[in-house]
């Protein structure tokens, strides 16, 4: 929603993800989660076994993350998203929550019979 934080980084990351392109990782923070793959993840494989661990791992990408934003690349930053990030799009709050519940509410319907 354009009344989101995230960054333009992150939004990109979001905007131009498609069916496949998300992945577990543990590379970015040493704990397992579902995000947009980057560089870090395809260079160092999705999963490691040896990492530093929480919360050290995120810390150590910093300065890289820093650097890699300053020239619009997100490939150390985490851009958190399910495997249906394709389906996203940017919306108002509001009117995402609408949406968001008339489609519940019909479903509901729908189940009462």
């Amino acid at each position: 929603t354009p009344e989101s934080k995230v960054n333009a980084i992150i939004r990109a990351g979001l905007a131009a993800a498609g069916d496949h392109s998300t992945t577990i990782t543990n590379v970015m923070t040493g704990r397992p989660a579902r995000g947009v793959v980057n560089r870090a993840m395809r260079e160092l494989g999705p999963v490691a076994a040896e990492h530093p661990g929480f919360p050290h791992t995120a810390a150590g990408f910093g300065p890289l993350k820093a650097a890699a934003e300053k020239l619009g690349q997100a490939d150390f930053t985490n851009v958190w998203a399910g495997q249906a990030v394709a389906f996203g799009r940017e919306a108002p709050a509001g009117e995402l929550t609408r949406e968001l519940a008339a489609a519940a509410q019909q479903r509901l319907r729908a189940l009462a019979g």
